[in-house]
């Protein structure tokens, strides 16, 4: 008894130590709280009044957010005077998921937007720029309609940029908005939350990275046939189905019409991937993007990738808006310079964020050239001349 006394006391303190090295570590490196409630990147959403949104002030390890539940800095509802502000939605791809903390494509965007100002309007009226990331993971197009009608829409954006998640269409169900819940209980912070050990998702995290990849493949085919015998016959997507491509243009669409009901200019920019035609896939990931979008194949997911560039671009020239065609842009890089600029299937490390808000940063300076921002206007010019229905700039 008195052995085993021993082990039992010596377990908890190797416990207790592991925990509290856990939480040091969260607490230097991240900023974290050592007694904070967060204990998933799922912690950082909240669905109340106004649909599901980014949970205000909450952080977990380096994702961080701000008053108005968005990713970035400290800014106010109203908008400062001389401030050109751009608003980013998507999803996770958007939010940033691997990048290095302030590495995400909206931060490196505003860093390059606020060098082409002080450029050209050093002493002009627009002399200040800041850009709201207002992506989520998980967050579809009809969520961010719904988002942008019931909280970005006060903070008055001149312009708002959508990398919409393409493949959500290959859900189970075509994606929807959650409806706003005013009665959505706060985020708890009971003595269980708070001391939820950390120490958990370290060992998971650890013993799935020391998985041999063909163990881990063989793992995920399991989890994936078990799934299909839940399902009848023909449930699964081997090919491109045209209606989740359709509601994907109507969505599409009613997100530009949205943009512009709240007073901005809108800007696409196709969905990128991994996956670049004519180079071998990589199984792996192929295999890992399935687990997320089960009813489909990892052959149709790209598929539906691409077709839905096409898309993305047809309604960016039937509504007179400027495109971004990222996925084309990113490929042709991965192919002609053998870089990877993505951490897994489709979120970007820290070179692709960099690629994609070059890019962007490029076709927002044309834009705001052509308008005559860049030309020292008065702040007020972008948003006016888009009430006023003025085409929002050039080809596609």
């Amino acid at each position: 008894m008195k052995r085993f006394g021993l082990v039992i006391s010596l377990f908890a303190v190797f416990a207790i130590a592991f925990e509290g090295t856990c939480r040091i570590e969260d607490r230097i490196r991240y900023g974290m709280p050592i007694f904070s409630p967060m204990r998933q990147e799922e912690d950082l959403v909240v669905r109340d009044r106004l649909g599901m949104h980014g949970r205000p002030n909450a952080q977990y390890e380096q994702f961080a957010l701000n008053s108005l539940g968005m990713r970035g800095p400290e800014v106010s509802v109203a908008k400062p005077a001389r401030t050109l502000r751009v608003v980013t939605v998507g999803a996770s791809e958007t939010f940033g998921l691997y990048e290095t903390a302030g590495r995400e494509y909206p931060r490196q965007l505003e860093d390059s937007l606020r060098a082409v100002i002080a450029g050209a309007c050093a002493a002009g009226s627009i002399q200040r720029v800041e850009v709201l990331n207002a992506a989520l993971f998980g967050m579809a197009i009809p969520t961010s309609i719904q988002d942008l009608r019931l909280r970005v829409a006060p903070t008055h954006p001149d312009v708002v940029v959508a990398y919409p998640p393409s493949p959500t269409y290959l859900q189970d169900e075509l994606p929807r908005a959650a409806p706003p819940d005013s009665g959505a209980p706060r985020a708890g912070s009971s003595w269980k939350r708070l001391l939820y050990p950390r120490a958990l998702g370290r060992v998971r995290d650890q013993v799935k990275a020391l998985l041999p990849l063909r163990v881990a493949n063989w793992i995920r085919g399991r989890d994936a046939r078990q799934r299909l015998r839940r399902h009848p016959p023909g449930w699964r997507f081997t090919s491109v189905p045209q209606d989740r491509l359709a509601a994907y243009d109507a969505d599409l669409r009613a997100l530009v019409g949205t943009i512009r009901a709240i007073g901005a200019i809108p800007m696409l920019a196709t969905h990128g991937n991994a996956f670049p035609p004519g180079m071998p896939p990589n199984e792996g990931l192929l295999h890992t993007w399935e687990q997320f979008y089960p009813r489909a194949t990892g052959t149709t997911i790209v598929a539906f990738d691409s077709a839905a560039r096409l898309v993305t671009l047809r309604v960016a020239r039937d509504s007179g808006v400027v495109v971004v065609d990222a996925q084309t842009l990113l490929h042709d890089r991965i192919a002609r310079d053998h870089v990877p600029l993505f951490a897994d299937y489709a979120h970007f490390n820290n070179a692709g964020a960099t690629v994609m808000a070059g890019a962007v940063a490029r076709a927002m300076n044309e834009l705001l050239a052509s308008r005559g921002a860049l030309a020292c206007a008065p702040h007020t010019t972008i948003a006016a001349r888009s009430r006023a229905g003025a085409p929002d700039g050039g080809t596609p």
